[in-house]
């Protein structure tokens, strides 16, 4: 099976984040403390510069891969530990994350024009949509924060029906958390605790709507396949159903 791109790609962009700010730790160390930098290096680094070469020769095997079936024509050179790499001095376990730096800076030039861009809108809609899970950290469980990453993480892949289906999952979960069986009566027990303001009829509908269609539209149906619209459109209706079972959670919190 043909390695996925996006995946390949953020490999790559991982590695180069590492690499970069373990050769900035050597950097400070050198500065601080020069005559003690070959014991430090030894002691701290060494088995983090294996392990990111062991991670780039990974990704680069990945990146042949897509390379033999993209037919481009980008090398990236290999990159091998010749020595015990704890005998490596700061001078070349620096060198080594350098040229680690160069090659991921190639591969990620190359995936990211291969790759199927998101539009402006798009990546700007996700990003809104990750700072608000952020700030429910903590008070929901860590399931929701996982599963809601997912279905963003099948969306930037252009899998719509991935991304809907976890969507829907969050959505409905989210819902069984607020108390009373039905939709209208959860939607009546948030207007009695002042998390929905009474006349919003808007919030109310978008909640029923985004419940039947988390429950029957996408799940029940095998011919329908969900549009980008409506896979973010979902995801962005499990974002305000989470805020608002976060403030039922408040709530019960404080009543204890």
């Amino acid at each position: 099976m043909e390695p996925d791109v996006a995946g390949v790609l953020k490999q790559f962009e991982s590695i180069k984040k590492h690499a970069n700010q373990l050769y900035q730790n050597l950097e400070k160390a050198i500065n601080i403390e020069p005559s003690s930098i070959n014991l430090l290096a030894v002691r701290s680094y060494h088995e983090e510069v294996e392990s990111l070469v062991e991670d780039f020769k990974n990704a680069k095997t990945l990146f042949d891969t897509i390379k033999y079936k993209q037919k481009f024509d980008t090398y990236l050179r290999d990159i091998e530990i010749t020595e015990r790499i704890d005998s490596l001095g700061s001078g070349k376990q620096k060198a080594l994350l350098r040229k680690l730096d160069i090659e991921c800076d190639k591969a990620i030039g190359v995936l990211e024009s291969i790759a199927t861009p998101l539009s402006k809108a798009d990546l700007d809609k996700l990003t809104s949509l990750r700072k608000e899970l952020e700030k429910l950290s903590g008070i929901l469980d860590i399931n929701y924060e996982r599963n809601f990453l997912e279905a963003i993480t099948e969306y930037e892949k252009e899998d719509y029906l991935a991304s809907a289906l976890i969507s829907s999952r969050v959505i409905i979960y989210a819902l069984g958390q607020i108390p009373r069986k039905k939709d209208e009566e959860k939607v009546k027990f948030l207007q009695e605790k002042g998390i929905i303001e009474k006349g919003r009829k808007d919030v109310h509908e978008s909640i029923i709507k985004a419940s039947r269609k988390a429950r029957n539209f996408f799940s029940h149906d095998i011919k329908v396949f969900p549009t980008s619209s409506e896979a973010l459109s979902l995801l962005s209706d499990a974002m305000g159903i989470l805020e608002k079972v976060s403030k039922v959670l408040k709530e019960e919190e404080i009543e204890k």
